[in-house]
């Protein structure tokens, strides 16, 4: 941990050191939406981030959706988006600044090694505030690993004219929008401003404000008296973002990939005020137009890219993957004068509150993470499929779906959209809206998608964490149905589906698999083949196939083509056999003639999803069968397995990699209807992609056994197990138990609690009433 954070008074300007930001949070009330039986991950208070040095007005009133902003207390405030400070289009051609080859950046700048760490002009927050000695101008930094890095430009329109003042933005930004006539050119050197209709600049000092530079709240905040203003009436702001040069009072000339300069471009990386109605998920204009012929006729002679097929290629150009594309074409064009926001300084003066924006349909979110991982975004093959995080930053984007016709206050269900390997938390809204459309529009479900810190985490560790604290943040943004979850993904996300849908089966109502190996990261199981990547965490304890018993009550949709390039087609077969040898309900829908990189695109997944409907998770059943892999708990990161429904508090005896433990409980105090297993296929299906349908579904098949007072458990390298025996029905009774190694037992009951140790062999525990 750093030094307690530390002043040091420079002229006109104060820095602050920055702190450990992200200490180990305590765990908190849990939101009432989350469920239960979450694991400590999820249950952990979100930390607060730093107060602003200088800043006057509240900390909390900052949108937590990205695109928006809010009055409330005397400040006008702005959240940008997270990740979207890439420069301006070409036609030449996409970036691909990130390890996220499929999630392109319309933005083709780059950033110098050092401080700037990959994100060095990334706006997160703007805020504006009045009292009645003078307004602050305040702009946050997703990455100020030093404060020299960023600047930002403020430019003012003080009669909201159009017609009067000029064009041209200061400090050689390198573009337009009429009307301004005032700058305010701030970075970690100074602040100034800027007439710009004389071209006079003035130090912010000189004037008698001041410029507070925290480098722990990752802040600059300007403070301008009022003589030196005169805020009144309503002005037209915007705020720009590029990095500084040697003196800290212009703009340097940005970098292009493979660190080439970009002479006669703008110097922006970023543009604050953009709202979420102008980068939607997918944007498309006239530039956007021609580079998708620029594209087309690149693919057509490039088969990687050509994979992607032909219907879904407009897509892959025109998706808005980093929130960044309506920028990134302004900022080729030179012309920024959309991006705006109305300031209304009598309403700032009455102290103004309005509400938190909670718009529908697709939007970007973020939360602060209890994770201290460092600065900035890592790039470059030594970080592409290395599954460790790549984006570091104590602020992390997600993804959200609201549906539109469902009153906001009503419950809904949670479904999971995870993304592949190399996309990203907005893969679906641009490459997939039809599917948003069939599994969060159509079924009046809430969908959301997380970065999981990086392209190819596998929702391992930090990755898995990243998931569990988005599933917190959710619960407490908006009413869940925690009886109705579903979880879904394609490629990388399929595996999603089936590790982290089989690892706490009781949280969920049912699981998609689009083209997800059932092994990370190849798909191939490692007592089959050896798979793609060599890392411990996938060879030892990334096959899901041992833990497919988990899915006892819940059902699985699986999608799969034939001609898959990356996913053995095989390996999905296997998984399949799998639940029907288990008799466990799934849905297979194999298409013959699909791969893996275009059926990504054609977003026609209907044959998967047909009957899907918005079933209940099952709460306590007569049977448990759960089995987990005990190498993959990471205490530390509050991963752990919590075991399912009412057989909780599972450790493992032999926690080496690659070993699992298992626990087989039935309770016969409340046994439930007798079920018949229904083979349905193999049928085949034309609309919307040739394919063929098959599976197994349960019927029930007569009336419950009798009763009796019993509960047996089975235990395979386990140390410790809890049962709820108010759960399992069982007031009074017997437990008989089967452990191949010595265990732990505790029996629970709403009224006493009572511990037994279990020799290897088992032994028969009773319950008095």
């Amino acid at each position: 941990m750093l030094p307690p954070r530390t002043r040091t008074a420079l002229t006109g300007l104060t820095v602050l050191a920055a702190t450990c930001l992200n200490a180990p949070a305590a765990v908190a009330t849990s939101p009432a939406d989350l469920p239960d039986s979450a694991p400590p991950a999820a249950r952990f208070a979100e930390p607060r981030l730093p107060a602003a040095d200088g800043w006057p007005f509240s900390e909390r009133h900052f949108p937590r959706t990205s695109g928006t902003g809010r009055l409330h207390g005397g400040a006008a405030y702005w959240t940008d988006f997270v990740y979207d400070d890439h420069g301006p289009s070409s036609l030449a051609g996409f970036s691909t600044p990130y390890a996220t080859n499929l999630a392109p950046t319309q933005g083709v700048y780059t950033y110098p090694s050092g401080p700037a760490h990959a994100n060095g002009a990334d706006i997160f927050r703007t805020a504006v505030g009045l009292d009645e000695k003078a307004s602050y101008w305040r702009v946050d930094w997703t990455t100020l690993a030093d404060p020299t890095v960023p600047l930002a430009v403020w430019t003012l329109d003080r009669d909201a004219d159009a017609g009067t003042g000029v064009a041209n933005w200061p400090a050689g930004a390198g573009v337009r929008s009429p009307g301004i006539d005032t700058g305010l050119v701030v970075s970690g050197e100074g602040a100034w401003l800027v007439d710009l209709v004389t071209g006079r600049s003035h130090g912010v000092a000189a004037l008698g404000g001041s410029l507070r530079v925290d480098r722990a709240a990752q802040s600059f905040v300007v403070r301008l008296p009022r003589r030196a203003l005169a805020p009144k009436d309503r002005w037209i702001v915007r705020v720009a973002a590029g990095l500084a040069d040697g003196t800290g009072r212009s703009l340097a000339t940005p970098s292009m990939a493979g660190g080439a300069p970009a002479p006669g471009m703008t110097r922006l990386y970023n543009v604050g005020f953009r709202g979420i109605r102008q980068e939607p998920a997918v944007f498309r204009n006239g530039r956007t137009d021609a580079l998708v012929a620029a594209f087309e006729e690149r693919a057509a002679r490039t088969p990687a890219l050509d994979q992607i097929g032909a219907d879904g290629l407009a897509r892959f150009v025109t998706g808005n993957f980093w929130m960044e594309d309506h920028q990134a074409d302004a900022l080729a064009t030179g012309d920024v004068s959309a991006f705006a926001t109305r300031l209304d300084w009598a309403r700032l003066a009455k102290g103004a509150a309005t509400r938190e924006p909670r718009p529908r349909g697709h939007s970007n979110r973020w939360y602060v993470s209890r994770l201290d991982l460092g600065d900035g975004v890592l790039t470059g093959q030594d970080h592409d499929l290395d599954l460790r995080p790549n984006f570091l930053g104590r602020v992390q984007p997600y993804s959200v779906y609201v549906p539109r016709r469902v009153p906001a206050r009503r419950s809904k269900p949670l479904t999971w959209v995870l993304h592949s390997l190399g996309v990203n938390h907005n893969q679906y809204a641009a490459l997939n809206p039809r599917l948003l459309q069939r599994l969060c529009e159509a079924r009046g479900s809430f969908c959301a998608g997380i970065l999981g810190r990086g392209p190819d985490g596998f929702y391992l560790d930090e990755a898995e964490v990243d998931f569990w604290s988005v599933w917190r943040e959710v619960a407490e943004a908006f009413p869940l149905d925690v009886d109705r979850t579903q979880i879904a993904g394609y490629s990388m996300g399929g595996y999603a589906a089936y590790k982290l849908g089989l690892q706490h089966p009781d949280l969920y109502a049912g699981a998609i698999s689009l083209a997800g190996p059932p092994a990370c990261p190849s798909g191939l199981d490692p007592e089959q083949g050896a798979p793609l990547l060599r890392h411990e965490r996938c060879e030892k304890d990334g096959a899901t196939g041992g833990l497919v018993g988990n899915a006892l009550h819940v059902p699985y949709r699986i999608a799969q083509g034939t001609l898959d390039q990356l996913v053995p087609f095989t390996s999905v077969e296997d998984q399949v056999a799998r639940f029907d040898a288990l008799g466990l309900r799934h849905r297979f829908v194999r298409y013959p003639g699909e791969d893996h990189m275009a059926f990504a695109t054609q977003d026609r997944f209907d044959s998967v999803l047909a009957g899907l409907g918005r079933p209940r998770r099952s709460r306590d059943p007569e049977q448990v069968d759960f089995s987990w892999f005990p190498h993959l708990d990471r205490p530390r990161l509050g991963l752990r397995a919590t075991g399912a429904y009412w057989v909780t508090g599972v450790r493992a005896r032999d926690t080496r990699p690659g070993r699992l433990a298992r626990v087989q409980a039935r309770t016969f105090a409340r046994p439930e209807p007798r079920r018949g297993r229904e083979r349905f296929g193999p049928d085949p299906v034309t609309e919307p992609l040739p394919a063929v349908v098959q599976g197994l579904r349960w019927r029930w098949a007569g009336t419950a056994d009798d009763t009796r007072r019993l509960v047996t458990l089975r235990l395979r390298n386990v140390s410790a197990v809890t049962l709820d025996l108010d759960r399992a029905g069982l007031r009074c009774g017997r437990v008989q138990v089967a452990t191949d190694r010595s265990a732990t037992v505790r029996l629970v009951r709403s009224d006493a609690a009572r511990r037994f140790a279990v020799p290897a062999g088992g032994r028969a525990l009773r319950i008095r009433c």
